[in-house]
């Protein structure tokens, strides 16, 4: 399959709108990044998380973690034909997380479809 350079940018780019619209509470960028039946899933504080898109939204604006300056990284791309893999992390809501970010490409658009995440425990 193919690697080509202009979606790979696109793709970076929808993961950075991600993590800052996270980081902001921004629900806006993040239902533009988001599929509207997007899972989110991963261990918090040593309980499983399980939500849909609308659940995800409402904790980042419960959450958001004030003003910045925040700093992200991203750590891995894997692009295949009409789907994508991306992991990104930084410091937010007290904790580093890490996060892997499932993309679709769907009508033209790419959207993350998946979220998984890992937060490090504190202590």
């Amino acid at each position: 399959m193919y690697q080509r350079i202009d979606e790979l940018e696109k793709i970076t780019a929808i993961a950075g709108k991600y993590y800052h619209a996270m980081i902001d509470g921004n629900d806006a960028h993040l239902k533009d990044v988001f599929h509207p039946r997007a899972s989110i899933i991963g261990n918090f504080g040593g309980e499983l998380e399980f939500s849909g898109l609308e659940d995800f939204i409402a904790s980042t604006v419960d959450a958001k973690t004030g003003d910045g300056p925040f700093e992200y990284r991203m750590d891995d791309v894997k692009l295949i034909g009409d789907t994508a893999v991306v992991t990104v992390g930084g410091y937010c809501y007290g904790t580093w997380i890490t996060d892997h970010l499932s993309f679709v490409k769907i009508g033209g658009k790419w959207q993350i479809v998946a979220k998984t995440f890992y937060a490090e425990p504190s202590g």
